[in-house]
């Protein structure tokens, strides 16, 4: 459906998007997550045709359109913003697409597109509304309706929920998978944010600083990233990075205290791939456990706070001056920098190299 093969782009200095390769399937959502800056829109204007590589091709259904304009690229797209023409209607908004001389689409089936996804949206009593009168939620859903009535090969999303308030985003989300399966679009979406990302996509691409890290699905993503920050993105709240030395057989924490006993398998499977000292331990808070477990590495620290969070909340710890957190649903009745046990396995831990943040174990 959509190829991005080696595409980069610069701004003066700042290099947005780094040879960048990716590959969407028909009828599959693909999220691009990513904080502000990693270029993401960048690159969805890219394959919009809103802004031209520097280097490298696109390609839709296996057409090469580098060179062409967005009208000829059969494409939607939903702006951050939403760019609602404020001078029309809610329904000359829906319809504004289906009225270009490129579409040639009839009176008589413009109205049945726009009733149609106005329905599905729940809009349809807004379609005499000036756009101006809308609130934040019922912008959304207009500019997903005059995106989706297009029935284009290909529909952009950039941003589209992250100007709505929670309860709003996690509404809209539901229907947005429920649209998905109904009219089997192909979405390329981007956004900054996890929980939207690891909801919708069937695959996620990492990216950040211009450079994507690794696609997958978000579960496998969760559980095999490949870089550190891989791990750091795609899981919410963000995991615990440990700053630990090699010596001998040991990960030490300030040179002094031992994080961890590798075996040998794993000392050799670290020494195959590099001759570094310095790595980084990263670990998801729900591997980490309070109290102490007969199986486990077995820590003590000092209790900092506890945030809370719907059912769960997150303890954060001072371990050896270094923050860990964990998340839990169990009562934590202790005050501050009372002694706070906790463990986790040696099965849950990632090791990143220091120096490029690659997974080594």
């Amino acid at each position: 459906m959509l190829q991005l093969k080696n595409v980069s782009k610069s701004f003066g200095d700042v290099q947005a998007v780094a040879n960048l390769s990716l590959e969407i399937q028909e009828r599959e959502i693909f999220v691009l997550l990513g904080p502000t800056g990693a270029g993401k829109t960048t690159t969805l204007k890219i394959a919009a045709g809103l802004i031209k590589p520097d280097g490298g091709q696109v390609f839709i259904d296996d057409k090469d359109v580098t060179e062409s304009p967005p009208a000829f690229r059969d494409i939607s797209f939903v702006f951050e913003g939403y760019n609602l023409f404020h001078i029309y209607n809610v329904y000359d908004n829906i319809a504004f697409a289906l009225r270009s001389k490129l579409m040639q689409v009839d009176e008589a089936e413009i109205d049945s597109r726009v009733r149609a996804f106005s329905k599905e949206l729940h809009i349809e009593h807004l379609l005499d509304r000036p756009t101006g009168t809308l609130s934040g939620g019922e912008t959304q859903r207009v500019a997903l309706a005059r995106a989706l009535v297009r029935k284009a090969s290909l529909n952009l999303f950039d941003e589209p929920l992250s100007n709505l308030d929670l309860k709003l985003r996690e509404e809209l989300r539901v229907e947005f998978k429920e649209l998905h399966k109904k009219y089997h679009s192909t979405i390329f979406y981007v956004t900054h944010d996890h929980d939207s990302a690891v909801s919708v996509a069937d695959r996620i691409g990492i990216i950040y600083e211009g450079v994507l890290h690794q696609i997958d699905t978000p579960e496998n993503l969760i559980e095999n990233p490949n870089h550190i920050t891989v791990a750091t993105l795609i899981n919410y709240p963000t995991i615990n990075i440990i700053d630990c030395a090699l010596e001998n057989h040991s990960l030490l924490i300030n040179h002094q205290k031992s994080l961890l006993e590798l075996t040998s398998p794993q000392l050799d499977k670290i020494r195959s791939q590099t001759s570094e000292k310095k790595f980084q331990v990263g670990l998801k808070l729900k591997s980490v456990k309070l109290g102490k477990a007969k199986d486990n590495l077995n820590f003590s620290g000092k209790l900092l706070h506890t945030e809370y969070q719907g059912y769960n909340k997150v303890v954060n710890i001072d371990y050896e001056g270094m923050p860990i957190r964990l998340i839990t649903n169990e009562v934590v009745q202790m005050d501050y920098g009372e002694q706070i046990d906790f463990n986790f396995s040696t099965k849950d831990i990632f090791l990143f190299s220091k120096s490029n943040g690659m997974r080594i174990l």
